[in-house]
């Protein structure tokens, strides 16, 4: 049920529906969201190891400033160490099987995660990106230019391109996400 609430309020924060500077009151929020208090802090919990929430003197929990625009940012650093990764390790073999993958966010990102050989990044990359997906399904047909250009960097075996397109790409749905 954390899981749940967590994953709910991640994405209202991220898209901006719950503003930032705003307080998160434990009893409006579980009424709302239709738990208890113990599911809903310990949401709040994994919210503020996230850095969407924070917990202020005199207030409690209270969404931080610049969610939005700073996840992006840090997306945009860690998906292109990850396109780096991959493309630096890639080989003939692996090369043809990327190719093959459909440029579709939901194939190509989790394969050079996985392919870049660094569990810890691919361990932040999919909790961070975890909220915006619904969001960034949506909007996929916009994305599949970047991600065919992502795909074939890395595969390459091309690192500073790859971190280019890495870049474009959350560019990208940063831009079709917040506006």
């Amino acid at each position: 049920m954390a899981d749940r609430v967590w994953q709910q309020l991640a994405a209202e924060i991220v898209s901006g529906d719950v503003a930032s500077g705003r307080r998160l009151d434990e009893v409006e929020q579980a009424q709302r969201l239709g738990v208890s208090r113990t599911p809903l802090r310990e949401s709040l919990r994994q919210l503020a190891a996230l850095g969407l929430v924070e917990n202020r003197p005199h207030r409690g929990v209270v969404v931080a400033d610049g969610v939005g625009p700073g996840l992006f940012e840090v997306l945009a650093e860690l998906e292109a160490a990850c396109a780096r990764a991959a493309a630096e390790r890639m080989d003939p073999s692996h090369a043809d099987i990327l190719r093959r993958l459909p440029a579709e966010a939901g194939v190509v990102l989790p394969w050079m995660r996985d392919f870049s050989g660094n569990a810890v990044l691919r361990g932040l990359l999919n909790t961070l990106w975890h909220p915006l997906a619904k969001d960034c399904q949506a909007q996929a047909e916009q994305c599949r230019g970047l991600l065919e250009d992502l795909r074939n960097t890395v595969a390459d075996g091309d690192g500073g391109r790859a971190v280019e397109a890495a870049h474009a790409y959350v560019r990208l749905c940063r831009q079709l996400l917040l506006g």
